[in-house]
């Protein structure tokens, strides 16, 4: 019967710190140690301060970024959807859809979308059935000046 090797506390440590390891030329060694040492720290805490600001400002602009990029996309859909579909529908390569109704019973929106487990089977061919005869007002001025 062997017995159950006990972990270390080293171990756990280990487990949950990450090692990161990397060279330095000198001269870049010894500048970071002077910065250090002007700020009253030790290189590592230097390294890691410095890593927790620029981290923190990293997430910061991420967020402004994805914020800024939100808003505009929300703003482009408002002046032109079809557009804002069009450019959508081409970047994910297809049938890109997102239709809202409302709960006959509580009339809170139903939204459908093409991730929807029945887009394909039930959503999408009662849309088509229902808009079957409806078309782009551009086109019923282009038809009918071809008819005449």
């Amino acid at each position: 019967m062997s017995k159950k090797k006990k972990e270390r506390y080293i171990d756990r440590w280990r487990k949950q710190h990450k090692e990161v390891k990397f060279y330095l030329k000198k001269e870049d060694y010894e500048m970071l140690e002077k910065l250090a040492s002007e700020h009253g720290m030790t290189v590592k805490d230097f390294v890691l301060n410095f890593i927790d600001k620029t981290i923190g400002e990293v997430k910061v602009s991420v967020k402004g970024e994805y914020e800024r990029g939100y808003n505009d996309a929300i703003k482009k859909f408002i002046e032109s959807p079809f557009e804002f579909y069009m450019a959508v529908r081409k970047i994910y390569k297809g049938d890109i859809a997102l239709f809202e109704a409302p709960c006959m019973i509580c009339k809170e929106p139903m939204v459908f979308a093409h991730k929807s487990g029945n887009w394909a089977s039930e959503v999408k061919p009662k849309l088509l059935d229902a808009f079957r005869n409806w078309y782009h007002v551009e086109c019923r001025k282009t038809r009918a000046s071809l008819l005449r």
